[in-house]
């Protein structure tokens, strides 16, 4: 949802089919994400999909910020040294710069 006071956007992915899948790095070690999702403003009206730069991690000591699941999808045929992971959202609020 987009178009919070003080010029912010809200993050929400509220079920498994919204959920982020396959990202490279995004399981553990990830900081950042740019979320490609669509943007509800305020009124519910649906303006399309735009990206997102969506902060995942504590950057003082890495740890998840508030509203941010991920993990690692497991082993896949292939490259599994590769951290691929997914990403879910509740609430998480971003700066409006952030779009």
């Amino acid at each position: 949802r987009g178009g919070e006071k003080g010029g912010s956007w809200v993050i929400n992915s509220p079920t498994l089919t919204s959920a982020k899948f396959w990202p490279g790095t995004l399981g553990r070690t990830a900081n950042h994400a740019m979320v490609i999702a669509r943007l509800i403003d305020g009124e519910g009206v649906d303006r399309g999909i735009h990206n997102f730069l969506v902060p995942l991690r504590s950057m003082e000591d890495h740890s998840l910020l508030p509203g941010v699941t991920t993990g690692d999808i497991g082993p896949k045929i292939g490259y599994n040294n590769m951290d691929n992971g997914f990403a879910m959202f509740k609430n998480v609020v971003i700066p409006r710069r952030n779009m």
